[in-house]
């Protein structure tokens, strides 16, 4: 620093300003400004000046982006926040399409199978946790006619019973447990069998169909019906489709995995049967 103060450089710029200040006071001494000395003080200053501008020019610019960001910033939040809600107003509507279509599709049922009592369409509040069979509840229970060991459908099938009551909800145990166990046959062949859950096939969504005849005459893709034989369930309603058939490790018997008609592991609404012609309250 102490070397800029003795340079050349800086004794020159303490010239012009002496000059400078020299021609000011000279100018107000006389009376007036001179035009000369003027003319000479702007020519000196214009550089300053056109400094000073550009600055001014940029600081402008940089506010003026500064405000357009927070304008654009919050007319994007404002776009973002009608987006969501448009979202969820969309969600809403197709919940409450699915729900109609879910309840034309109950009345069909009542239609076609006029000689069993339904319950009102139930809700599924949620899946039971670590069930790997799909064990869930639903939100109606003793206080609207539910009970224990009642079969619950949906339009396209059979899906379990109830085995657990309370006053306003229950819990449902679906087929592809191994603790249900369901009698039925064959809409074509007449086979008899028993439909019941298994370990192995419930990681596919498969039941396991056993004690049919090792000549049997089940195949590939037979609709599987309720037999009503042990009057836990009515007669006639749909269970699954025959997926494979194998002879049992003994030789003496066959088995089918089926896969059930109702979507076990994706029901938002099911409903009960609460009474049917043959029902014995007896059985667990």
């Amino acid at each position: 620093m102490n070397h800029f103060f003795k340079s050349t450089r800086f004794k020159v710029i303490l010239f012009i300003i002496a000059l400078l200040t020299g021609i000011m006071v000279y100018a107000v001494s006389v009376g007036g400004y001179s035009l000369s000395a003027v003319s000479l003080f702007r020519t000196i200053a214009a550089p300053f000046q056109r400094v000073s501008n550009s600055l001014s020019e940029r600081v402008e610019h940089s506010l003026n982006v500064y405000r357009d960001a927070e304008i654009h910033y919050e007319q994007n939040k404002a776009l973002k926040q009608e987006v969501a809600e448009l979202h969820k107003e969309l969600a809403e509507y197709d919940d409450m399409k699915r729900r109609l279509e879910e309840l034309q599709e109950f009345v069909g049922i009542k239609e076609e199978y006029k000689d069993l009592v339904f319950s009102a369409p139930c809700e599924v509040i949620n899946y039971v946790t670590n069930d790997p069979f799909g064990a869930f509840i639903i939100g109606q229970g003793s206080a609207d006619g539910i009970e224990l060991y009642d079969p619950v459908v949906t339009d396209l099938g059979l899906v379990g019973v109830i085995t657990e009551v309370g006053e306003h909800t229950s819990q449902v145990t679906t087929i592809l447990s191994p603790d249900v166990s369901v009698a039925v046959y064959c809409s074509t062949t007449t086979d008899h069998g028993v439909v019941t859950g298994n370990v192995g096939l419930s990681l596919d969504g498969l039941c396991r169909l056993q004690y049919l005849e090792k000549d049997t005459q089940i195949r590939k893709d037979k609709v599987i019906l309720t037999s009503g034989e042990n009057g836990m369930f009515p007669k006639g309603y749909v269970v699954g489709y025959v997926r494979d058939v194998q002879v049992d490790e003994t030789g003496l018997t066959t088995t089918a995995s089926v896969e059930p008609a109702a979507e076990i592991l994706d029901l938002s609404m099911v409903i009960v049967i609460k009474d049917f012609t043959g029902k014995d309250v007896t059985q667990p």
